[in-house]
């Protein structure tokens, strides 16, 4: 029996297992609880962030090199173990530690899942169902997001913010009992000359490709408007007089929403204007939060349309440019140069709304991303790449 072909679903059952749904809203609190300053908390993001960038090509080789299946399967107890740990932890250097085994984890599964699912889908000729059946994925992991919390508000008020690590690190030990169910899927390579190239030689031919540049570009801009947004979105609920307690509600609220969308909401057809929808959601989100009025609100659901539903397209598409034999390799590279530009993005956002104001913060950063994405989309048209196909 081809036992491949339920890959799709053991990512589906693993997914909510990734997401860090109990501990999401109180990781600051925890680290100052713990002593850290501020400045300490964003030192270890940068140091997972340079941590994951070392990382994220290896990983992505191990998996072409040793199996899909078999890189997520070890990543699951190393994440297990760190997550567990973090939470008895006191001091920064364990932190450190930690995150380190963090980012090992994660580069084992960036880029991997992405190319497992593809895989399989192609071995049994369904390989047009990637965008719905990766959205069935997402959608389980923001759901776990949005049940996590009132988990998360229990443990917190009865026994300890630690405790929220702890069990985060408990449910990625449940989690692997889905990862060790996923099973290699078999990989075709086109011809010969496909067979010969050599991970180098594939990441070169992706990097010359006009048409994957202009996609890398694209997805890159979108998701880095939300990732942005989401560090932002404690300062900007503060702003509007928001109470902290109530901040954990919104999560859950928008968890659900991006849930319910990337399980209903279908992209078989007018994918162009999807992408320009998103373009415009990118930049003019952040124009209504630089309003400051709290009416305004609900408009932040906008970034979770687009962190929902822009992502599948694109991969599709640059996974047709990819060697099948680097897969993992390549959408590694493409998840390498998102992070490049999150690190690149995130401290001078930040410098320019400590200069400045959160208000011109959103605004500066909404027009650059709505500019950058429309170039990238005006291009890409030019290729005919989200033209439907008669």
């Amino acid at each position: 029996m081809d036992r491949y072909r339920h890959n799709a679903k053991w990512l589906a059952c693993f997914a909510p297992f990734r997401a860090l749904s109990i501990s999401a809203a109180y990781l600051t609190p925890f680290f100052e609880q713990n002593g850290l300053s501020l400045a300490q908390v964003f030192l270890l993001q940068s140091i997972f962030s340079v941590a994951f960038l070392l990382w994220e090509l290896p990983g992505g080789y191990i998996a072409d090199r040793f199996g899909r299946a078999f890189s997520i399967k070890l990543s699951a107890p190393i994440a297990f173990v760190a997550l567990t740990a973090y939470g008895f932890s006191t001091t920064f250097w364990q932190f450190v530690v930690w995150e380190l085994l963090l980012a090992v984890a994660n580069g084992l599964v960036s880029g991997v899942d992405t190319a497992l699912l593809l895989d399989s889908l192609k071995a049994d000729g369904r390989e047009k169902e990637y965008v719905k059946l990766s959205q069935r994925i997402n959608a389980a992991g923001f759901a776990a997001s949005a049940l996590g919390v009132p988990i998360a508000i229990v443990l917190v008020q009865f026994v300890s913010i630690r405790s929220t690590l702890v069990a985060d690190g408990l449910l990625t030990a449940v989690g692997m009992v889905f990862a060790f169910k996923l099973v290699e899927a078999p990989r075709f390579n086109g011809s010969q000359e496909a067979m010969r190239l050599s991970a180098w030689h594939a990441m070169k031919r992706l990097a010359f490709n006009a048409e994957a540049r202009w996609l890398v570009l694209l997805g890159a801009v979108l998701s880095t408007s939300t990732y942005l947004a989401f560090w932002l979105s404690a300062p900007y609920y503060t702003s509007l007089g928001i109470p902290v307690v109530l901040f954990s509600a919104i999560l859950a609220a928008r968890s659900l929403w991006k849930a319910w969308l990337s399980h209903h909401v279908t992209q078989e057809r007018h994918v162009g204007r999807n992408m320009a929808v998103y373009t415009i959601l990118a930049g003019l989100t952040y124009l209504a939060m630089a309003s400051g009025q709290l009416w305004l609100l609900w408009a932040v659901l906008g970034h979770d349309v687009v962190q929902a539903l822009q992502s599948q397209p694109i991969t599709a598409k640059l996974n047709e440019h990819m060697e099948h034999e680097f897969r993992a390799t390549m959408n590694s590279l493409v998840n390498l140069v998102q992070r490049l530009l999150y690190s690149a993005a995130g401290p001078l956002l930040g410098l320019l709304v400590d200069r400045t104001s959160l208000a011109t913060g959103f605004v500066v950063t909404g027009i650059t991303v709505s500019v950058l994405a429309s170039v990238a989309l005006v291009k890409l048209r030019r290729f005919r790449t989200f033209q439907e196909k008669k």
